[in-house]
This record gives structure tokens, C-alpha cells and sequence, in this order.
């Protein structure tokens, strides 16, 4: 069965029993690898108790308890590594459950904004007039190449502008974010691969490829379902690394936090490892944690793991 086809429904099974049993994540890192500006910004978001994008020692012990609380609760009382993991597996589905439903609204959205003449699928013409105009769009220099550096299209100056001069919170990198063209870094890792430049040809020549694949049953048109189906089958090899991933993560934390390597982890030690994070990204010694202080120079995540060698 395809994806389009039983989507609403695998959506209301499954929401309902996650809602149920999933509670607030024990892991303080993220399994995905992002920049460390934003995974400090991830473990302030994760933790504060207001909108002043800053985070409190307090405010964070009381949380990372409330986290243990939940964890013990879960395993009956002996927190186990199988039990550690399992307890952060489900916390994870239900993110990844979250960011299914807004990739399959985002996916549609972007079929609705292709087809433009609402006859329910996308042709190679509006398919290619859609390319055009991306290209167009950073081709800022109007040589026919888009190369890394080139200066970003103006809409996207006057919203970086704009979000930092109104100083808005900003949102958390979905876990199963996918490449996109919103600026030049985007554009040249979706088309240019390891070069640092793409033609107009080039690039023609893998929109091409892209329909072609889209184009499930060949007949010259993509439909909804089958636009659908091609980008969440992209979406679900992402979540699989993702899983992968976060699966390990929660094993190598929990080792860390089993300090004596009884296969068991007590409040003290979640709590120790808790302060322990939490003061490596205090870097000013506030206690306290927020944009404005300067950045470790190592990854905690990485810190931790040298000083248990």
C-alpha cells in the first residue's frame, strides 16, 4: 500500500497511543548533528521556563528531576539500560510522528503551489517553470551559475534582517529536517553536491531526473499521491539514520551516567550528569545559560566522553 494511501489513518492510530505514553526526553543532546550555537539553542529551548531564550541552574534541576521521576516510574523503580533506552525510544517516535504530520502538510502544500492549473497534477511545463524561477532566484549574479558565495536572493536579506532586528525566538531544527533552498548553502547541497557550483543545465538536467522519478507509473504527469509517496519515501530513510542514531546516543549517555558500571543508574548519578552538562554550557559561570555567552569549544557531548577515558 502506498504512503498517500493510509496516511490519515496510521496518523490516528498512532497519535493517540504516543500522546498516551510519551513524556519529556532524558537525553540532553541531540542525536542529529547540527552546529554547536544551535544545539546549545536545542538545550535551552528543551529547558526554559519562559521566553527569554535563557535557562537557570535551578529551572534546569528541577526539570532534569521531573525527567527522572518519569524514567524510574517507567522501569519500576531500577532504571537499566534497557530500560533507559526504551523509555527515550518513545519519546523520540512521538517527534518523529510530530514531524511526519508536518512534512505530509508542507508536501501537499508544495503540490497545490506546482499544479497551477488545479487539474490535480503536475506537469513537466509547471514542474520546469517552477525550476526557472528557483534558479532565477539565486542566480543573483545572472551568469546562468549559482556558486557558493554568491550573494542570498533579496527576500531572503529582508527576512534574516528582519528576525534579527525583532529578536524572535527561533524555532528548533525538526529531527527529520531535509535539505531545502530557502538560502545559497541549501540550494548547492540539494543540486552541486561537492562542488561548489551549478550550471543552469546542470541543473535542469537533475529537475529532470527528479520528475522523471516522481513520475511512479510513467505517464507524464505527477499526481498528488505520487508526489507524496516519493518525498515521505525520502523522508522515511531519514528516519530511519535518525533512529539509528538516537538509539546509540542513548546507550553512550547511559553509560556515562553509570559511573560505577552496576548496569544500573541511581538519582544521584542522573542528577550528577545533568549538572554535569549543564555547567559545560554555562561557560561564564552564572548559572545560568543563554545565547548571549560564549560558546564551549568542544561539543559537551564530546567532553564528557574524553574525560571518561
Amino acid at each position: 500500500m502506498s504512503y498517500s494511501t493510509h496516511t490519515l489513518l496510521v496518523f490516528l492510530a498512532t497519535s493517540a497511543l504516543y500522546l498516551q505514553s510519551a513524556a519529556a526526553s532524558v537525553l540532553p543532546f541531540s542525536s542529529i548533528e547540527e552546529p554547536l550555537a544551535d544545539q546549545r539553542y536545542r538545550f535551552i529551548d528543551r529547558f526554559a521556563v519562559d521566553e527569554h531564550n535563557q535557562v537557570s541552574q535551578d529551572d534546569f534541576i528541577q526539570a532534569w528531576q521531573q525527567r527522572y521521576d518519569a524514567l524510574s516510574a517507567s522501569a519500576d523503580g531500577r532504571v537499566t539500560e534497557a530500560a533507559f533506552v526504551a523509555f527515550e525510544m518513545t519519546e523520540l517516535e512521538q517527534q518523529l510522528l510530530d514531524a511526519r504530520e508536518s512534512h505530509v502538510r508542507q508536501t501537499l502544500n508544495r503540490f497545490n503551489a506546482l499544479d497551477r492549473d488545479n487539474d490535480g497534477f503536475i506537469s513537466w511545463e509547471e514542474y520546469q517553470a517552477s525550476g526557472q524561477r528557483i534558479f532565477n532566484r539565486f542566480d543573483t549574479t545572472q551568469s546562468g551559475v549559482v556558486r557558493a558565495g554568491d550573494p542570498e536572493p533579496e527576500a531572503r536579506r529582508r527576512v534574516q534582517t528582519t528576525t534579527q532586528s525583532q529578536n524572535e525566538r527561533r524555532r528548533v531544527r525538526s529531527l527529520l529536517a531535509m535539505p531545502t533552498t530557502h538560502n545559497n548553502q541549501g540550494f548547492l547541497t540539494m543540486f552541486a553536491g561537492n562542488e561548489q557550483q551549478v550550471t543552469l543545465e546542470q541543473f535542469e538536467q537533475q529537475r529532470r531526473s527528479i520528475y522523471d522519478r516522481t513520475d511512479l507509473n510513467g505517464d507524464g504527469l505527477v499526481s498528488r499521491g505520487e508526489y507524496l509517496d516519493e518525498f515521505m519515501g525520502r523522508v522515511g530513510q531519514r528516519e530511519e539514520d535518525v533512529r539509528q542514531a538516537h538509539r546509540e546516543l542513548a546507550q553512550q549517555v547511559f553509560r556515562q551516567m553509570d559511573r560505577e558500571q552496576r548496569g544500573w543508574l541511581s538519582q544521584q548519578d542522573f542528577v550528577a550528569y545533568g549538572l554535569a552538562v549543564f555547567k559545560l554550557w554555562d561557560t561564564t559561570n552564572e548559572q545560568q545559560i543563554s545565547e548571549a555567552q560564549p560558546l564551549p569549544e568542544q561539543e559537551p557531548q564530546l567532553q564528557l566522553v574524553a574525560r571518561q577515558r
